[in-house]
């Protein structure tokens, strides 16, 4: 029978002890405030926005800058829904509730957030798990479309004040 590596499992129980500690007294991400879950929201998809261009200006990184950009853009429209309705976060249980609940609440059309969906679903995986390599045009048009989404979600929510990563 294999036996576990020691080193594993005891980096296995830090983290898990970590995340069990959780308190909104620990030292929190620089920019997110907890106090507003909609702003809380916006901020997350700001600090993926300012991640990103910390690594495209250190030598590219495009596969973690497509990763980001596929969550700025899920993180941008769910703030866009949690300020529109009554929505909470724990609603968010799958990745297209997002893009179906920023349609039925009149941000993009039906059509585009099927669009927007599908270029997560086909092409996520396709650069972070399967035998491709991702490119600087791929990551860079991703992420220009995450920080257009962004903006615009900002824009219509007048809350381009709030913007804590200079995309606007």
């Amino acid at each position: 029978m294999t036996s576990d590596p020691k080193d594993v499992t005891d980096a296995l129980e830090e983290v898990e002890d970590a995340f069990s500690r959780y308190s909104r007294d620990s030292e929190l991400e620089k920019g997110l405030d907890l106090s507003d879950p909609v702003k809380t929201q916006h901020h997350k998809a700001c600090r993926l926005i300012q991640a990103c261009r910390t690594l495209r200006n250190n030598d590219g990184y495009y596969t973690s800058v497509m990763e980001m950009s596929f969550a700025t853009i899920e993180r941008s429209l769910e703030w866009y829904v949690l300020a529109q309705s009554n929505d909470q976060v724990s609603d968010f249980q799958t990745h297209r509730y997002a893009y179906d609940r920023a349609a039925e609440l009149g941000l993009f059309s039906q059509s585009l957030c099927d669009d927007l969906y599908q270029l997560y679903k086909n092409n996520r995986s396709a650069a972070y798990y399967r035998d491709t390599v991702a490119t600087k045009e791929q990551a860079d048009k991703l992420f220009r479309l995450a920080t257009t989404v962004h903006k615009f979600i900002s824009n219509h929510l007048q809350a381009s004040h709030e913007c804590i990563c200079g995309s606007i």
